[in-house]
């Protein structure tokens, strides 16, 4: 590795002929980034574009829950609400403490899927798989959508071009019951990744080098997006392991493009998943 240079305004490090230069973007001046354009087919009841530090309601496709669904329902219930607004927007993935068979975690777990029976949730059990991979690999995830989850690693979602980013769990009962949430627009960051990888290299390669050297907070709390003609060299599945360990960079989100590659996996997982 070369430690980081200023390039085209931004920072940069180099790995073979793969390349990584980050700059901020500028909305204002070049037109709405990809964040922006997502969260504005989700905007509910504004007018205008969205603008980086604007608070706005937004309507996310989907809301996934873990364990933690259990916490949720509590903090539902004390809103005094009876019935989810939109049952096919939650989605509920027990995930992380699976191994725990005492009598006190599998009645939280009953108390899960019996609530997603009651209102008519998709469910699903301990064992089925992560909750954020269940969002991906059963379409959940949707190509230009924003997805939410009461997890600090939605940002996975980004990987297949889905604006995926976390809620506390009051916020997540709240979109319960009202289909809706707050959020403020971050910033952008652009990642330019050029050229490819070195043979032996991987997505976790590429983030866990991001992490290390662009370690200044330059990310914290912004929105990062993935560019440059690098971005077609990689699979979905280092897109999606770069995008969820963009958490560990401190970023509210890490959004690839809704390319070609992208769309070509989504095409193959829905003629499988039917």
């Amino acid at each position: 590795f070369k430690p980081p240079f200023p390039a085209r305004g931004g920072e940069s490090l180099h790995v073979g002929s793969w390349r990584a230069a980050m700059r901020k973007g500028n909305p204002r001046s070049a037109g709405l980034s990809l964040v922006q354009k997502i969260l504005q087919r989700h905007v509910v009841g504004g007018e205008g574009p969205v603008r980086t530090g604007q608070f706005v309601s937004l309507r996310p496709k989907h809301v996934l829950t873990h364990d933690n669904s259990y916490a949720v329902i509590q903090k539902f219930r004390a809103l005094g609400a009876a019935a989810v607004r939109d049952p096919k927007q939650l989605v509920f993935a027990l995930d992380h403490d699976i191994q725990n068979r005492s009598e006190a975690n599998l009645r939280r777990y009953a108390a899960i899927e019996a609530f997603a029976q009651e209102q008519g949730v998709d469910f699903y059990p301990a064992g089925r798989g992560i909750g954020h991979q269940v969002m991906v690999e059963e379409l959940y995830a949707e190509p230009g959508s924003l997805c939410v989850a009461s997890d600090s690693h939605s940002n996975m979602y980004g990987g297949i071009g889905c604006l995926g980013t976390p809620v506390v769990r009051t916020d997540a009962a709240s979109i319960w019951g009202t289909g809706r949430t707050w959020w403020r627009v971050p910033p952008v960051a652009l990642v330019e990744l050029v050229g490819t990888l070195p043979p032996g290299c991987s997505g976790k390669d590429v983030i866990i080098a991001l992490c290390g050297m662009l370690n200044r907070d330059q990310v914290l709390n912004h929105a990062v997006e993935f560019t440059g003609d690098g971005v077609a060299s990689l699979s979905v599945e280092d897109r999606l392991t770069i995008a969820n360990m963009s958490t560990e960079w401190g970023a509210l989100c890490g959004l690839f493009p809704a390319d070609t590659v992208a769309l070509d996996w989504w095409a193959a997982r829905a003629a499988l998943v039917g």
